[in-house]
């Protein structure tokens, strides 16, 4: 269970054996497949511990989650209610899952500063949008790095998954959605959290996903390289066909994916970083969507620059 260890000091923290790394993204950017090639478990694996959104778990349903505008319409705001409607009914079965309506951005912060003995690696994947303002709640002793994808992919599949998650078609409304998950200036609170990281003297690493799609293998072996780890040999065995993806150790905010579908069966169904496919064509983007991919493209692009390449 969760706060059972000691919470360390930055000091100690500094001076222990156990890699921490923060995995800062955008949702809809293959995070998940990312995440389980590192996180599961595999004979020559050090022990990793896998954190999944502690801090958009604090944003959207903890108990300083934002308060949502008065602009959301009714049917928006109804659906909403009932994709969070009694979000700890599945967290009294001693599992390590985040307490939902308990986490505070102090309990998020607490929980990555555990003392997470026996292991090896601490990867926390989480949104990049959970921590844009509470910036003074980053957890102490992490290295920082960055999954990004193109615009054009990531917002056309977030519009595509809220219009089936809150049952529209042609009454979906963008704007609506986007108050209840901030995606759509998602990357410059990528850019804006990448800024401060470094104002504050830490190295940034960035990984493009489309690059990771084209060549998983190298930018996996680079991305180890950098986050100080021996690179995982059987990690970069793609074509193992004994993979099954193990999720039992995961500490994971469970409304903010069970909205989504079920968490361990979406790592099942997709236990390969998936091949790679075009961009959408821009005269197939609708409208709505289009502007803020525009709006998007040039924070991309400062950190695609910054991307590792093969």
């Amino acid at each position: 269970m969760l706060f059972q260890r000691e919470i360390l000091t930055k000091e100690i923290m500094e001076k222990s054996s156990c890699t921490r790394v923060m995995l800062w993204t955008i949702p809809r950017s293959l995070s998940l497949p990312f995440v389980q090639r590192i996180g599961n478990p595999r004979p020559g694996i050090p022990n990793v511990q896998i954190v999944i959104n502690p801090y958009s778990t604090a944003h959207d349903v903890g108990p300083e989650r934002v308060k949502l505008p008065d602009s959301v319409d009714k049917e928006t705001l109804e659906r909403w209610n009932q994709l969070h409607e009694d979000p700890n009914d599945n967290q009294d079965d001693g599992t390590n899952d985040i307490k939902d309506t308990e986490c505070s951005y102090k309990y998020a912060k607490d929980l990555l500063e555990q003392d997470f003995v026996g292991n090896n690696i601490v990867l926390c994947k989480d949104f990049s949008y959970g921590i844009s303002d509470h910036f003074d709640m980053l957890p102490d002793g992490y290295k920082h790095s960055f999954l990004i994808r193109n615009p054009y992919k990531t917002l056309m599949s977030w519009r595509n998954l809220m219009q089936r998650c809150f049952e529209m078609s042609d009454s979906f409304n963008v704007i609506s959605a986007n108050d209840l998950y901030p995606v759509l200036d998602g990357y410059k609170k990528c850019w804006d959290l990448m800024q401060h990281l470094q104002e504050q003297g830490e190295e940034i690493i960035v990984v493009d996903a489309d690059d990771m799609q084209q060549d998983p293998g190298a930018i996996l072996h680079m991305y180890y390289k950098r986050i100080g780890i021996d690179c995982l040999e059987s990690t970069l065995d793609l074509d193992d066909e004994s993979d099954v993806v193990m999720t039992d150790n995961w500490i994971r905010g469970r409304a903010l994916q069970d909205q989504y579908g079920d968490h361990d069966e979406t790592c099942v169904e997709s236990p390969r970083i998936p091949s790679f496919q075009p961009a959408p064509k821009r005269h197939d983007v609708p409208f709505d969507i289009l502007q803020y991919i525009d709006a998007s493209m040039p924070y991309y692009l400062k950190m695609y620059a910054m991307r590792i390449s093969s």
